[in-house]
């Protein structure tokens, strides 16, 4: 990701981003279950952040919560690897471990 710039709209910062295009092919829900249990991320059950019926994730060990997990936001490469490629990754705190404690 790269830093396009920052300008102020509404009285409001805005920051502009951009990414690479990632090529590749369509990845299954189950696919990116597979994907995330490899790194220790367990599905939140009933707790939907980002796109409607996007799944979300949260790794006790060093308390990361990943949400937004849909297959626009996953690629297969051409070697049949899954890449996620734009997950809201947050580190939660006490408050956000407790609510997020409740969906697991």
């Amino acid at each position: 990701m790269a830093l396009e710039g920052v300008a102020e709209e509404g009285g409001k910062l805005v920051v502009i981003t951009s990414q690479p295009t990632m090529l590749g092919g369509p990845v299954t829900q189950a696919e990116m279950l597979t994907f995330m249990r490899k790194l220790w991320f367990q599905p939140l059950t009933g707790l939907t952040l980002g796109r409607p019926g996007a799944l979300s994730f949260y790794r006790d060990l060093d308390e990361v919560a990943a949400f937004d997990a849909h297959p626009g936001n996953f690629v297969k490469d051409e070697d049949g690897y899954v890449l996620p490629i734009d997950l809201l990754l947050v580190r939660a705190d006490e408050p956000l471990q407790k609510a997020l404690q409740a969906h697991t």
